[in-house]
């Protein structure tokens, strides 16, 4: 909306069930008729009739609407008029009241005017300047289309949609080393509730006990666990593009052999538990911090990288940025923080992201300025950007308590013949610019 947006229609939070307004009420054409559960503070009247289910809470909902008030009959928001329909989440609060509770009452293709009373619209306060307070509102809404499925892919590009069946409970999402119980069936296509009865399940497993991040899983199973919450069950559609390989294990073939089908998984998360960072006494952090970096270098001796990078900063999870005045527990607690930070920026430096493996060397530098492991990364990573008089200082300053460091010595000709070569290449095509 465009004097009346999001921020304005949630002023008055919704208070929607799950399935939105409990009872079913048959809306007669033509008829002004009370939404149940709404005090009489919410009426409809059916213009034209929908089709199919209607939206419930959670769905992503697309409307037209014309908004008036009932004093005058002056029109101050429209859809229409703008030639944009409106997009929101049902049930969230994004919206007033009175359209949570109104919208869920449609089916697509119908349109309704809602009658909102001040309690089911801007209440006392009005939405200056063109809603008074206490005023009754008409909106004249068509539900053009709703999902309930949403976008859970990083780039936003719908290569992971999600579809809620029932919610979760309390707030916590699984994460990295999260101990979850789930029921799951993989399907070979594009699977929903509706068309159930047509469709086999590849693979499926009840009651499986797993732990992110040390359990074999399906393709992209793992970011599908992080959106949901204790009690949830949802469906999740990936992209064929996403699982172009067979995954035998869990009855997925190539994409090819599917005809280049979606994957989805029907997920139900049954238990979680998670383990946390916070409140541990600080030799517990160290334990614990310690036993993630043995674990990443279990992980680093078997050539996979990305879980030792995981275990490194879960590491540093545990290890906090401060310890406290513990002068001997300080100690214990810097110099196994040195280990993850540094066994992270030798992952970081190997994997090419060398602008943060130079960050966290620096930082290890800043707390040990004679950390030399932490010197001569960030001299291959500086060389590797070309930043060669940063790259010979971070040698020179190994070099002067090790002159015999054969690495940093190797490494110095390296960076300084590099820097040679690039000035006398830039020198001749300087020279060639002016002859």
């Amino acid at each position: 909306m465009s004097d009346f947006n999001e921020e304005d229609m949630s002023s008055v939070s919704s208070g929607l069930g799950e399935e939105g307004p409990q009872a079913d009420v048959v809306y007669p054409l033509n008829v002004e008729t009370a939404v149940p559960g709404c005090h009489e503070g919410l009426f409809k009247t059916l213009l034209v009739e929908g089709h199919g289910a209607r939206p419930v809470s959670g769905a992503k909902v697309i409307v037209h609407y014309v908004g008036r008030l009932e004093s005058d009959g002056s029109v101050f928001d429209s859809s229409r008029e703008r030639g944009e329909p409106f997009e929101f989440t049902l049930g969230k609060g994004q919206v007033i009241k009175g359209w949570d509770k109104g919208v869920a009452t449609m089916r697509i293709g119908e349109t309704a005017v809602l009658k909102c009373y001040a309690d089911y619209a801007y209440g006392a306060a009005g939405s200056p300047p063109k809603i008074p307070g206490n005023a009754t509102l008409l909106f004249e809404v068509e539900l053009l289309g709703w999902t309930r499925e949403e976008d859970i892919s990083e780039k936003k590009d719908r290569s992971l949609m999600k579809r809620t069946l029932t919610e979760g409970v309390d707030y916590a999402n699984p994460e990295f080393e999260s101990e979850v119980v789930v029921d799951v069936a993989v399907y070979s296509g594009a699977f929903s509730p509706e068309n159930e009865d047509e469709m086999t399940a590849v693979w499926e497993k009840q009651e499986w006990r797993l732990v992110l991040g040390d359990t074999t899983l399906p393709p992209f199973f793992e970011e599908c666990l992080k959106s949901m919450r204790k009690g949830e069950s949802a469906i999740f559609r990936i992209a064929s593009a996403l699982v172009p390989q067979a995954h035998p294990e869990f009855g997925i073939p190539a994409a090819e052999a599917r005809e280049n089908a979606d994957v989805s998984y029907d997920v139900t998360l049954r238990e979680l538990k998670t383990i946390p960072t916070w409140g541990l006494a600080a030799s517990e952090r160290i334990a614990q911090g310690s036993l993630r970096i043995d674990k990443g270098n279990a992980a680093f001796q078997k050539g996979d990288l990305a879980l030792a990078e995981r275990f490194y900063r879960r590491a540093q999870e545990f290890l906090g940025d401060f310890f406290g005045p513990d002068e001997e527990g300080e100690a214990e607690w810097q110099k196994t923080r040195i280990r993850a930070m540094g066994n992270l920026s030798q992952v970081l430096l190997m994997t090419g992201n060398h602008g943060e493996a130079i960050t966290i060397c620096k930082n290890i530098i800043s707390m040990n300025p004679s950390e030399k492991k932490a010197l001569f990364r960030m001299a291959k990573a500086l060389n590797i950007r070309q930043d060669w008089d940063e790259a010979l200082e971070a040698l020179d300053r190994i070099l002067r308590e090790d002159p015999d460091n054969a690495d940093a010595k190797a490494l110095r000709m390296q960076v300084s013949n590099e820097r040679r070569a690039y000035n006398q290449k830039q020198k001749s095509l300087f020279k060639k610019m002016f002859s």
